[in-house]
């Protein structure tokens, strides 16, 4: 086979390969068509959808449209839906779009009644919230917290607050500094005073001996003393008397003090007796100890934690969609782990805006005159926040799951750290008694920060399971340590 025929069969192969992954991907359907039966559902607008637009139920094409024609300024859309699909009753319809930018399609909400809805009948429809309406709040709460802080700028943004506030700094400074230097003071003088106690105890053991048998003699020579000097010894009480009197003056001096100081005389008085000044420094100091003992206790907790961020994407075959995840986990310790997690799902939210119109022929005579609301859709937010604790090589979690209560289970063998086993059980209260949403997965790190995971998502619904694989990244960072652990709390 020469060169020109070996590239001519190769260009062929590929055009066959490229046509069947084009078919497969978009779903289309050339060559066979399954039965089907037909529903009709009236809508206040049908602004995007088309002849054969798709029909999804939780995001599986399950039909199209067949036509969408006008009556009574109503959207009547004809939809054809494979005859395997059966709807419960109470079922509805919504206009919703893939992505922000994406083609729109109907999707069918199920209804929770037991019965089925036949051939030929009309599905009503649902209104999804406004964003307008979300706007009104976001734009209530901005109202609010500008009144918060012009109150704040009124108080704690004038001259005088920030004078105010500089003061207080300075006293506590002053406070402090006197403090430490009685602290170092006291210190200093009561391990001095220990040691003499302790110095004098030890002599005085000595010598009390040595004293008795001196006192002995003293006594029987102070005998012989006093009988030969009666008459000096009676001059000498005389003088000890006027020195016990002069001593009682002195008394009594030091007792009218001490009264004056009493009664609040002087300022020793004042200082003294001012209780209000008392309980303020008393108050002061005990505001002190705890507010250092607080801060203490607070950056110790801190010293030893750990924040992770973390980054991945997964994309689910089944929809051809993508989730993004960003993740913030906190680890106090080896035991225990708090988990955040801010998740863009492919499943958004309806925006409907309205726009009134009014047709003339060139005469300027209305032809027609109607309102049209246009329904956008962007991707949904929800959350993550779970506590978890680790018991040996498992790690149980329990919080919410994407926004719904629920609980998971990962493993990671202690001897292979590169690979994780997860699980997660979670949206008890499903709508048409669903199944609760389990996904299944594991995750390898394949260099340095950079993991993949893969798995199935839903998989105890076959309607709706889910297929995934996906790429991250996780990552210690310092930084939002120190930043939380600098945060006041109060």
């Amino acid at each position: 086979m020469n060169s020109e025929r070996k590239v001519g069969l190769f260009f062929l192969v590929s055009l066959v390969a490229i046509a069947f992954l084009i078919m497969k991907t978009g779903q289309f359907q050339f060559f066979q068509k399954g039965e089907a039966y037909t529903l009709q559902a009236v809508l206040d607008t049908a602004t995007g959808l088309d002849k054969d637009s798709d029909i999804r139920l939780a995001g599986v094409k399950i039909g199209k449209v067949l036509s969408v024609a006008l009556k009574d300024g109503k959207a009547v859309i004809k939809m054809e839906i494979h005859k395997g699909v059966q709807l419960p009753e109470g079922s509805r319809v919504k206009v919703v779009a893939k992505g922000i930018l994406g083609d729109k399609y109907l999707e069918i909400l199920p209804g929770s009644k037991e019965g089925r809805i036949g051939a030929g009948e009309t599905l009503a429809s649902e209104k999804a919230v406004s964003m307008d309406d979300l706007m009104d709040i976001v734009y209530s709460v901005a109202q609010d917290i500008k009144k918060i802080t012009t109150s704040l700028s009124r108080t704690v943004g004038t001259n005088k607050g920030e004078e105010q506030i500089a003061n207080i700094l300075e006293s506590i400074d002053k406070i402090t500094s006197d403090l430490r230097v009685i602290t170092a003071r006291n210190k200093d003088n009561f391990t001095t005073s220990i040691d003499n106690i302790k110095s004098f105890t030890g002599d005085l053991k000595k010598d009390i001996p040595v004293l008795a048998k001196k006192l002995d003699k003293l006594s029987t020579h102070l005998d012989e003393v006093v009988m030969e000097n009666r008459d000096n010894l009676k001059a000498t009480l005389a003088n000890a008397k006027e020195g016990t009197r002069k001593l009682s003056d002195s008394l009594d001096y030091i007792d009218n003090i001490a009264k004056k100081i009493d009664s609040g005389e002087g300022t020793i008085g004042q200082l003294v007796n001012d209780k209000e000044t008392g309980d303020n420094l008393n108050k002061t100091m005990l505001s002190f100890r705890r507010a250092m003992d607080s801060a203490s206790e607070y950056l110790g907790a801190f010293s030893n934690t750990g924040v992770y961020l973390g980054f991945k994407s997964e994309y689910m075959f089944d929809v051809s969609d993508s989730k993004s995840y960003f993740s913030v986990d906190i680890v106090p310790s080896a035991t225990r782990i708090y988990q955040l997690e801010l998740i863009d799902s492919p499943y958004g939210k309806i925006r409907e805006n309205s726009f009134h119109h009014v047709i003339t022929d060139p005469s300027g005579n209305v032809l027609d005159d109607y309102t049209e609301t246009i329904t956008s859709n962007r991707d949904a937010m929800k959350f993550t926040a779970l506590i978890g604790q680790r018991y040996k090589d498992f790690n149980i979690k329990v919080g919410l799951i994407e926004s719904k209560g629920g609980f998971g289970l990962d493993y990671e063998p202690h001897n292979y750290k590169r690979l994780k086993f997860f699980g997660e059980l979670s949206d008890f209260s499903r709508e048409s008694n669903l199944s609760p949403r389990l996904k299944i997965g594991a995750s390898y790190r394949i260099y340095g920060n950079f993991f993949l995971d893969a798995g199935g998502d839903d998989i105890l619904e076959s309607e709706y399971s889910q297929f995934f694989v996906g790429v991250g990244i996780r990552f210690r960072d310092d930084f939002f340590k120190h930043l939380i652990s600098s945060i006041s709390v109060k």
